[in-house]
Parts: C-alpha cells; structure tokens; sequence
C-alpha cells in the first residue's frame, strides 16, 4: 500500500513521495469448487465439490435459500465482527461448466482502524466456466476511522460465461457521525476474457493536502458500481442501457439523492462481439442503493432461486 505525503521542496511547488505500509499477518485462504450435476443429459443440481477456509475466514452454503438446484449460493463471512488491521484474506472461487452461484455475505465487511502502519488486505479470483453465471453481490465496505484497506478481485471467463460484479463502500460508521475518515481505501476489479484483459476499473481514495475526500464526496456517504458482462445478461443489460441510458427530456428534474448513470461495454473476441454495461451509483444512503440494486437485478432472480437482497434493509 502507498500513502501520499508531502514536503515543501520550494514555496512554489509541492511534491508527493510515498510511503509503503507493511502487511506481516499470513494469508487466511478460503476455496470454493463447483460443478454441475446432470442427469438423462440434463442439468439438475449445482453441488459444491470443495469448501476450504482458514480463520477468520468462514464459507457457509446453506441448502434452503435458492429456491432451485440449479443455482448454489455462497456466503463469505469473518469471525469477530470485521477485519482487524493487518488481516490478509485470500478466496478463491471456481465454477464449472453450465453452473450458476452467488457470493453474498451477512453483513457490510467492517474494516478496523490501522494500527502500527498494517494495512487489511483482501483478495478475491474467480474462474467462471463456460456457459456459467457468477453473481457477486456483496453488502458494503465499511472502513472505519483511521482505517487502511486494500482489495483486489480478479475475474477469468470465457466467451461463454456471465459475471455480475457489485463493488460498493461507504463513508464510515455514519450513525457515529464519521464521514470519510479512513486512511485509505484501494480496490481493484480486473476481468478477463479468454486470458485478455477486457475491464478495469480501480479506486483510490485517501486525503491530500490539497483536497480531503470527505470535501470531494460533499453530500454522498456511499458509492458503488455493478458490472453486468456476458451472454446470460444479454436482455438484462439492453434493457439497462435502454431504461437508464436514454437522454432525458428538457426540463427533467434529477433527483440529488440518488445519482445512477450507465456505460456500454463493447469489444471484439475474434472478430465476435462481447457486450456488457457498468452501472455506478452515488447515494445518501446504503437504503438506497440497496433499493436500486434490487430493481436492476430483478430479472435474475428467477435463474437464482431468490431475491439476495431481501431482508438486507
């Protein structure tokens, strides 16, 4: 992890140099396999072949919440309550062919505050199968004050296969009143189509002398973005850019509260084109993007089994 700080060289110009954070807790590594059950030639069941952690990592694969076979959902939780300063988790998650899961989790993944320059680390690689669908939908990220947080996840597909990714935090622990006070935040989403890199998107944010993020975040206490990619999503993204692309009427009142924009993704695969869309949001509140997550996703539900955002607000 690199930190900005400052030194005055001369009074006309301030230069950055970096400090590396250290990071001496070993990997908590977590693992989770699965493959499709057929049978008479069709798919009847989506069954978990491996399931691995190490503390405080903890995977959960409850039987009775998809409402289907053909859809296994999993849940990433930690044991204490959050990610302490120094923490390094590890998933890896691996689908088949023609298999469909969600990784959700019970709650927002709390970050504590960095003690000794640690900083808490977490690092998800997915590998989704062909004709496969990989939804990840977890709650927030919530660092808390003084916090120092690091995440990674990268993505591996095919031409085939479908990923849904939401990545989204918040301000801090709002109802204590702290609002952007973390020391740092660093994600980092790759996606990967055939071993090509198709997507990135990464996010920094950490104060500078000249601008502290609660000042370049004003009013929003909570960010996030959902990227919707693959053959299985086809409808589900056309209807999005249709719905939340279109221009809008002269005189059209935006709403403040709740900002959603969209952008198409296009790009060739042998000489085949792949489309997707990425939806960011900027809200008041994690209520509300909770509540347009769950309008936008809606389609889905019945190839899950379920809403995975009920009964999250």
């Amino acid at each position: 992890m690199e930190l900005s700080s400052c030194k005055e060289e001369d009074k006309s110009q301030i230069v950055y140099k970096t400090e590396k954070r250290t990071q001496s807790r070993p990997e908590a590594r977590g693992r989770a396999v699965f493959q499709p059950a057929w049978e008479n030639g069709q798919l009847v069941a989506v069954t978990n072949t491996v399931l691995q952690y190490t503390y405080p990592l903890k995977l959960l694969l409850p039987q009775n919440v998809s409402r289907t076979k053909t859809c296994q959902w999993l849940y990433v939780i930690t044991f204490g309550g959050g990610l302490v300063a120094g923490d390094n988790i590890q998933l890896d998650i691996e689908l088949a062919e023609h298999c469909t899961v969600v990784v959700t989790t019970q709650a927002s993944t709390k970050v504590f505050h960095s003690v000794d320059d640690l900083v808490t680390c977490q690092t998800v690689e997915a590998k989704v199968g062909a004709g496969s669908l990989l939804v990840l939908l977890p709650d927030p990220v919530v660092c808390y004050k003084d916090a120092a947080y690091r995440q990674e996840q990268v993505f591996h597909l095919n031409q085939s296969s479908s990923l849904v990714l939401l990545d989204w935090y918040t301000s801090g622990r709002m109802a204590r009143g702290e609002c952007w006070e973390f020391q740092s935040y660093h994600s980092t989403n790759s996606i990967y189509l055939d071993n090509r890199l198709v997507f990135r998107d990464v996010v920094c944010l950490q104060d500078t002398p000249l601008l502290p993020v609660h000042q370049a975040m004003a009013q929003y206490n909570v960010v996030g973005m959902c990227v919707l990619i693959g053959p299985a999503l086809s409808d589900l993204y056309k209807k999005l850019l249709n719905e939340l692309g279109r221009s809008k009427p002269y005189g059209y009142k935006y709403k403040k509260d709740v900002v959603l924009s969209i952008s198409p993704l296009r790009f060739e695969k042998e000489e085949e084109e792949i489309h997707g869309a990425v939806v960011r949001v900027m809200a008041y509140t994690t209520t509300q993007v909770f509540t347009e997550m769950e309008r936008i996703l809606q389609d889905l539900y019945p190839r899950l089994g379920g809403n995975p955002f009920e009964n999250k607000y």
